[in-house]
């Protein structure tokens, strides 16, 4: 939608201060629960499931520790 668009939908509904206030309330709190940091989101995925999340790294660290032998032994292969 661009301004035009808007400014014509606007226009048709003709709400009052009241609820134009209302209404900008309600965009602005949208656009800004979708403007998170990429902490915060990490930060609610150790929120929302913190056994998932201790899983995930346990997994990372086991893989960092695996992985270079894992490197070392397929070169030495080849």
């Amino acid at each position: 939608m661009n301004d035009e668009e808007l400014a014509g939908v606007w226009a048709t509904l003709q709400p009052t201060a009241p609820q134009r206030r209302r209404i900008d309330a309600r965009v602005s709190a949208w656009l800004e629960a979708r403007d998170t940091p990429l902490a915060a989101e990490w930060l609610g995925l150790f929120r929302i499931a913190p056994l998932s999340s201790a899983g995930l790294v346990a997994v990372s660290a086991l893989a960092i520790a695996v992985a270079p032998p894992v490197v070392w032994f397929t070169y030495a292969l080849m």
